[in-house]
């Protein structure tokens, strides 16, 4: 008499979800990373300057801006002298050392930028620079 031994079917894994979720939240971080970034940057006509420092860039960096028709920006956002007056006097308080870049039209009368330029140092906030035009980083 011959007995036919029964083999138990083993149970198989299918891998082809675990990739396809593996790549969604890869898709997921690529897309939450790209969207982080703000633009401060106003569309202004920078001073051209030969002799100008460079620095590295940072996303921590508060920009003032100053447009040829002497509006006042705060990162990318339009705002009043008052308005500025107040972030920077809650900026000194928390972060006086925090970087911060001054951008104006090369059309901007010097004493609007004299009197942003100012208002810093009156704060104590001279962690300070002026955006000048570069070829390679404009």
């Amino acid at each position: 008499m011959s007995m036919l031994k029964k083999t138990k079917a083993e149970a198989e894994v299918s891998l082809s979800p675990l990739i396809d979720a593996v790549f969604l939240l890869l898709i997921f971080f690529l897309v939450a990373t790209m969207i982080k970034k703000e633009d401060k940057d106003i569309d202004i006509e920078l001073p051209v300057s030969t002799s100008a420092l460079k620095v590295k860039p940072d996303d921590r960096v508060v920009v003032i801006g100053i447009d040829a028709t002497d509006g006042l920006y705060l990162d990318g956002t339009p705002t009043s002298l008052t308005e500025l007056m107040l972030n920077l006097r809650e900026l000194s308080a928390t972060e006086p050392e925090r970087r911060i870049r001054l951008d104006a039209d090369r059309s901007t009368p010097f004493h609007r930028v004299v009197e942003v330029l100012d208002m810093l140092q009156f704060r104590g906030l001279f962690n300070v620079g002026i955006r000048t035009y570069d070829e390679h980083y404009n």
